[in-house]
């Protein structure tokens, strides 16, 4: 008797199961109701000792962000803004109101970028250099957005260099010029590129982009067919 309440049991569970509908989810609600146009990005915080490091982010961004179809406020304009109101740290800048910031610029969204790694490794006869940032976008109110965070590293792999001592020497010779040169400009692109472009949810196209009126058709569309199900 119990086996054949149990049964009973599950399959109206099942069948209620299956006439149940659950709300469309879209986890970029927020930005897709904003519909920025303009992005302010502003100075890079830096946790790195390395004080060249904002300045090598801060100088990957727009060019992406433009291919995204947003407009980008020229990095030099908004450093003398920002210096003329007295900001000269990034980590101040990141304390202002965003409504504040935006509305110097007449900005629509505010990027903020930390970065929390950039370094390079030596070991043995090996260099390592890594990354790593964190990526926040919010409104001219402060409503969070988009956000992502990247780390990547790269070691230089020297293809010629046989074995035995000579190539041990290759190899230290190889990991030598990356510790005095380190690779970031290339993995701080591809950081960028991966969470703009490839990494879920990556960063929704901007008016000014060819794609920008197929990608909120098709995400209506899914909407509408998530709902009918």
């Amino acid at each position: 008797m119990n086996t054949v309440r149990i049964v009973l049991v599950l399959t109206i569970a099942a069948a209620l199961t299956g006439c149940m509908s659950f709300p469309y989810h879209d986890p970029l609600a927020a930005y897709h109701e904003v519909k920025p146009t303009s992005i302010l990005v502003v100075p890079v915080v830096n946790e790195s000792v390395d004080v060249q490091a904002p300045t090598s982010v801060l100088t990957t961004l727009p060019r992406l962000l433009g291919e995204k179809g947003y407009y980008v406020f020229p990095v030099n304009t908004v450093k003398t803004v920002l210096e003329y109101e007295g900001l000269y740290e990034p980590a101040e800048v990141h304390q202002v109101a965003p409504s504040e910031l935006a509305g110097w610029f007449g900005a629509d969204a505010i990027l903020y970028v930390t970065i929390h790694e950039w370094t390079s490794r030596y070991i043995v006869v090996s260099t390592t250099t890594e990354v790593d940032f964190e990526y926040r976008i919010v409104d001219k109110n402060g409503v969070e957005l988009w956000t992502a965070r990247k780390s990547l590293s790269y070691t230089p792999q020297n293809e010629d260099s046989g074995g035995g001592m000579a190539g041990l020497l290759s190899m230290a010779i190889t990991a030598a010029v990356e510790r005095a040169a380190p690779n970031y400009l290339p993995l701080t692109r591809e950081a960028n590129a991966q969470v703009f472009y490839y990494d879920s949810p990556s960063l929704p196209p901007g008016p000014y982009s060819p794609v920008y009126e197929q990608y909120y058709q098709n995400l209506a569309e899914e909407k509408a067919a998530a709902e009918a199900n």
